[in-house]
């Protein structure tokens, strides 16, 4: 009888822990999980439509309509994309399933606010029941001022407000005609230059010499007096098998960490590196938000960088100049320049501003949010010193802009299946920022070609909302 007690016992406590498990399951899908649910592509319930509710608009932060649904003579609706390609990674498609803001604010988009007496009005007066608009922190007027200087170009622009993490412009291209992917949808899924991927968030990319401002951060933090530490410079240097070379493999002579950044000296942080250690530049980078997932209405892929205990020599050295197996988004540079603009803290990214009701009422405002404070404000000051003389007289001069201090890291990655990429990511005004840009091309060969443009992108920001 005493072993059966036990066996019972033993019974009710696992069956206890089941439920208790089970409980925290659903807890977890319902308070943290739901959202990437609900957007995911793979719901099933994204294709689900409700012909008796018109779906609500998705505008920019002047009220511009992006996408609407117009009623068709036999009583459904067809969504038009008004500004077409110009804004096709942030809207989205609705047929073909859903991406963009149609798939993550789909619900709200397809809810309508007192549905009830939307309905018992409609019966009366005929009037549609609308859904719920959703308006965005993108303003059209830049994003087409970042599309249009992409061109036909393989790239991406991201553009952020520092202190909040507002997105002013998220452009990609190739894109593609949200009002035509049904009719185009087995082309552009077997379209060898992949126009239904947002490059801006989901391309991954090595960063090239931006990644030398992870580097300077774990410099500071990890080698003592680097102030003192300088390196003197001969175009190239060995490590183990790997054989660094500086730009047309130019000797910068002795150089320290202001004047590496300012020339992009690829052999001072080479060197630095290895008084950093594989352990610590990995503790930074950790810090600035790789390998981690940070929460975003667009689909995204976090940066990777994979440094360990076992890394070699060679692979250290390559992944402090933004080589190696080190990937990352245009999305995250943008953040990580940011967090240099807004004295070390990184907010969270957003690109919902508001939710409106059929009446107009405003609801659901985003309240900026913290990520975490990624570096000291010391630091960040610091940075943002180097990061100015790499736009006034290093390799960020094509940046600058007449009576704006520009702060700015030039990047040229290697790509080993094509021509180089080109990168640039920055700050205005250094000493008040206002806006912070990454800015990626693909296969764009030799020459900082992203670096123009960035600054074009930040003077139409800052002419628009006032320097």
């Amino acid at each position: 009888m005493s072993n059966m007690k036990k066996s019972m016992k033993r019974i009710f406590w696992m069956i206890a822990l089941m439920f208790f498990l089970l409980m925290g399951m659903m807890i977890k899908l319902v308070l943290f999980d739901r959202e990437e649910i609900s957007s995911s592509a793979y719901n099933p319930r994204l294709n689900y439509i409700d012909n008796s509710v018109r779906r609500g608009e998705i505008r920019d932060i002047n009220e511009q309509v992006l996408a609407q649904s117009i009623l068709n003579e036999d009583g459904t609706y067809t969504r038009k994309y008004l500004r077409s390609r110009m804004a096709a990674h942030i809207t989205g498609y609705s047929s073909m399933s859903k991406t963009g803001i149609e798939a993550s604010e789909n619900f709200e988009l397809q809810r309508a606010h007192h549905e009830i007496w939307q309905r018992i009005k409609g019966i009366v007066t005929g009037e549609e029941i609308q859904g719920n608009h959703v308006v965005l922190t993108v303003d059209m007027d830049v994003q087409s001022v970042a599309g249009n200087l992409l061109g036909d170009m393989k790239g991406a622009i991201v553009a952020i407000e520092p202190s909040t993490g507002r997105i002013l412009a998220l452009q990609a291209y190739p894109d593609f005609d949200p009002n035509k992917v049904k009719d185009q949808w087995e082309r552009l899924k077997e379209d060898e230059d992949s126009p239904l991927v947002n490059r801006a968030t989901q391309g991954l990319y090595p960063p090239g010499s931006t990644f030398k401002i992870v580097t300077a951060l774990a410099g500071m933090d990890y080698v003592k007096n680097w102030q003192d530490f300088t390196y003197d410079c001969t175009g190239e240097a060995t490590y183990y098998n790997k054989v660094i070379h500086c730009y047309n493999n130019k000797a910068h002579g002795s150089v320290d960490m202001r004047q590496a950044l300012a020339v992009s000296c690829n052999c001072y942080f080479a060197e630095l590196s290895t008084r950093i250690g594989a352990i610590n530049l990995r503790k930074t980078a950790d810090a600035l938000n790789f390998n981690q997932r940070y929460g975003f209405s667009l689909a995204y892929n976090p940066s990777k960088m994979v440094l360990n205990e076992n890394s070699t020599e060679s692979a250290l050295v390559e992944t402090a100049i933004g080589q190696g197996q080190t990937l990352v988004t245009p999305l995250h540079m943008a953040m990580l320049a940011a967090a240099v603009a807004n004295d070390g803290m990184m907010m969270k990214p957003y690109l919902v501003d508001h939710i409106e009701y059929y009446n107009g009422k405003i609801s659901k405002t985003t309240v900026p949010e913290k990520l975490r404070q990624v570096m000291s404000p010391e630091d960040a000051q610091m940075l943002k010193s180097m990061m100015t003389e790499v736009v006034s007289s290093g390799t960020g001069t094509a940046a600058q802009i007449s009576g704006v201090t520009v702060a700015g890291k030039t990047g040229t990655a290697e790509n080993a299946t094509g021509k180089d990429h080109s990168w640039f990511i920055g700050f205005a005004p250094a000493e008040n920022p206002k806006v912070a840009v990454a800015v990626m091309l693909e296969n764009a060969d030799l020459g900082a070609k992203a670096t123009p443009i960035a600054g074009k992108v930040i003077k139409s920001i800052l002419d628009k909302y006032g320097n």
